[in-house]
């Protein structure tokens, strides 16, 4: 895979690029990647260490469970680890804060977004040999295995309650009401759409704060991942003219307008691409 040149931070992009050049693509780096925008400096050696003990610990009282003839016993006991002993849990008295999105601020504040904990679940069970996956429900990401010929369905955000078919259905009825229930809502999901994802929030956040620069960093990494997302570039575009850097966006339309010559939007574009060229002309 190859990634194009951007503006975000370079840690940032470098960490990335690496982790999902891996064989095969490493969540638990790619999710600390994403973690440097939050805090460049974060130890990530410590990170990687607390899930690995966390693992450890996971794998113990899997066994033990088994012994006791306990049903679901890798499940339970990956639950009761994370949340009844340790006590990660969704934030939802601040759903909206940035730290909520970092991997290394959920392992140090035991609180986060349901993907972030998803990351967590997923991290650690590979860790105690549990074969989780992840799962990108709409609104609400969820973790899960394969039993036969049914699946497992975990919710990291509520306490790592298991959830039924049924419980699935109910939960879309409260994230997202306007769906339909299909079981393809619980396919599995590659490391670079849960990195999408995360990001995906990361940038709904920032540009809800008018912070530009944190936001363009953010839509920058998720250009990485779908250099010709017509959305991403546009945001970007706008982001950029915002900023003042006028070549750069005018790059970004030109593509728009490369990429969908049939847009609904084609005139404002080309309108966009006349006024960042005579924007870009005056700095010279």
């Amino acid at each position: 895979m190859s990634f194009p040149s951007g503006f975000g931070p370079p840690l940032a992009r470098e960490r990335l690029v690496s982790s999902l050049a891996a064989e095969p693509p490493r969540l638990d780096l790619a999710a600390l990647a994403i973690a440097t925008l939050g805090r460049e400096d974060l130890d990530a050696p410590a990170c990687l260490r607390t899930l690995d003990a966390l693992g450890a610990r996971v794998q113990v009282e899997a066994e033990r469970l088994r012994e006791k003839g306990e049903a679901l016993a890798p499940l339970r006991a990956l639950r009761h680890v994370l949340a009844d002993i340790e006590g990660f849990r969704g934030n939802e008295e601040d759903y909206h804060a940035p730290d909520n999105s970092f991997l290394d601020q959920v392992l140090e504040r035991k609180v986060g977004l349901p993907i972030t904990l998803s990351v967590l679940y997923l991290e650690v069970a590979r860790r105690a040999g549990i074969p989780l996956y992840g799962v990108p429900f709409p609104g609400h990401f969820l973790v899960a295995c394969d039993a036969g010929d049914h699946k497992l369905v975990m919710d990291p955000f509520h306490h790592g309650d298991i959830l039924t078919e049924h419980g699935c259905e109910e939960l879309l009825k409260r994230v997202a009401p306007q769906l339909k229930f299909d079981r393809s809502m619980l396919a599995p999901a590659p490391v670079e759409l849960i990195a999408y994802r995360m990001l995906s929030n990361l940038r709904r956040v920032y540009l809800g704060r008018d912070d530009s620069q944190q936001g363009l960093a953010v839509v920058d990494l998720l250009l990485l991942l779908a250099p010709d997302h017509p959305g991403e570039l546009r945001t970007r575009a706008s982001l950029l003219t915002t900023m003042g850097a006028f070549r750069a966006a005018l790059k970004d339309v030109e593509r728009c307008l490369e990429l969908s010559p049939d847009a609904p939007d084609r005139e404002r574009l080309e309108m966009s691409a006349r006024e960042l060229r005579e924007r870009a002309e005056l700095l010279n």
